[in-house]
């Protein structure tokens, strides 16, 4: 009895200028007509670099361009989604080699779980992505010469690249073949030649080693701990950043928004491969040296998704009915935005009842927890204020989060 069908991935490489598509979208997917115009002279390219016997396997494309960042996803769903297609094709015959070619159709993909998603400013470095298919004995030696020899001969022919020019309107610098191996090595280079090598060995341990703990832990004070597929990372507040080194306001400022810098850089970078970042409440447990136990802290702590913010309460009097005035300072840092906000609850008289701090873990945490806030504020028939320094608010030492207080002036 024949084993199954597999699947082994590789890419056509599309190395474009930068200053050319700055800003801009890569090309929409071809036409099904003109996906299998593309497809013909790659697959001449395979037969040329590996030899004629990859004709004996089958061969399913999706004629479009992806950042490298949509392919190198854990599960590699891309290639389970190419091998069930050519699955479907089959309609429940015995393995036939043939040249599958994925185009859109009336302006949707056929298959949407992988239509590109053509951000702006992706590339330069675009992949179009490929699968040879054949039953799993007959594929395991192919798939061990693309390894050996696809990157270091696999320069595309002309016909590719007129095809590519022609077809989708880009002006390739270099057009090249490789396996997703290939593409990992390639990413883990530029990654840490940009000093984001443990982003690289968080990205890599949920592709290759789901099942492993990865614990990357910053000089800035930022802990990541990922494991299948997903990450999970501790919230410092400000506070809590300054009583740890004992900081003035001015060190604090700046040693925090470096730690907020390196939070939003590997969560961006991460959820960009599809890895799930889970923010998490500073707990007791969640520091251990045992990432064992840290993650399993993480885990019981994880803030909630719906509520994408973490809250630091300084004092909060339960009369809230007296609260007369709702003033919501956000704290900003010129290069990052907004990093928190203070809100501060008054009696008419000036009294203090409430002061609580609320960090934005996600990006549409600034603008929920200014609409929190607000209709708090309209809850209590309490004057409302939003005050925006520019600035982050902080003194003391070790330094603490301060609201914009009148005595200072109105932003």
């Amino acid at each position: 009895m024949p084993s199954a069908l597999s699947a082994t991935p590789a890419v056509l490489t599309v190395e474009l200028d930068p200053a050319q598509i700055m800003g801009q979208r890569p090309p929409e997917p071809l036409s099904r007509d003109n996906a299998e115009v593309l497809a013909a002279p790659i697959a001449d390219d395979l037969r040329r670099i590996v030899g004629e016997e990859i004709a004996e396997s089958g061969f399913v494309m999706p004629a479009a361009l992806y950042d490298l960042t949509e392919l190198l996803r854990p599960g590699l769903p891309m290639v389970e989604a190419l091998l069930d297609v050519y699955r479907g094709s089959l309609r429940g015959g015995p393995f036939i080699p043939q040249l599958l070619a994925l185009g859109s159709n009336a302006g949707r993909f056929p298959e949407s779980a992988i239509a590109p998603l053509r951000r702006p400013g992706s590339g330069p470095l675009l992949a179009l992505p490929f699968a040879l298919v054949a039953p799993g004995e007959q594929l395991d030696p192919l798939r061990r010469q693309l390894e050996a020899v696809l990157l270091e001969k696999g320069r595309a022919g002309l016909a590719t690249d007129r095809a590519l020019r022609q077809l989708m309107g880009v002006e390739p610098v270099n057009l090249s073949y490789a396996t997703f191996h290939d593409l990992s090595a390639l990413m883990k280079v530029q990654l840490e030649h940009a000093q984001f090598g443990d982003l690289w060995r968080l990205i890599e341990g949920a592709l290759y080693r789901p099942d492993q703990i990865e614990d990357c832990q910053l000089q800035s004070g930022n802990r990541f701990l990922g494991t299948s597929g997903d990450v999970w990372t501790p919230w410092l507040s400000l506070d809590a950043w300054a009583a740890h080194h004992n900081a003035d306001a001015e060190t604090a400022i700046r040693g925090y928004g470096e730690w907020v810098r390196h939070q939003r850089q590997y969560h961006s970078g991460l959820e960009s491969h599809g890895i799930a970042v889970h923010a998490v409440a500073p707990t007791r447990g969640v520091e251990s040296s045992d990432a064992e136990v840290a993650l399993s802290v993480a885990r019981a702590h994880e803030i909630e998704p719906q509520q994408p913010w973490y809250r630091e309460v300084i004092t909060d009097d339960p009369g809230t009915e007296q609260a007369a005035i709702v003033t919501l300072t956000e704290h900003a840092d010129p290069p990052l935005g907004p990093v928190a906000y203070t809100a501060h609850v008054q009696t008419g008289d000036g009294r203090s009842v409430s002061l609580i701090h609320d960090y934005p873990v996600q990006p549409a945490g600034m603008q929920a927890i200014i609409g929190h806030w607000q209709a708090r504020a309209e809850a209590l028939g309490a004057q409302w204020r939003l005050e925006r320094p520019g600035r982050i608010v902080a003194t003391g030492q070790p330094a603490a989060l301060q609201p914009w207080f009148d005595t200072e002036g109105n932003a």
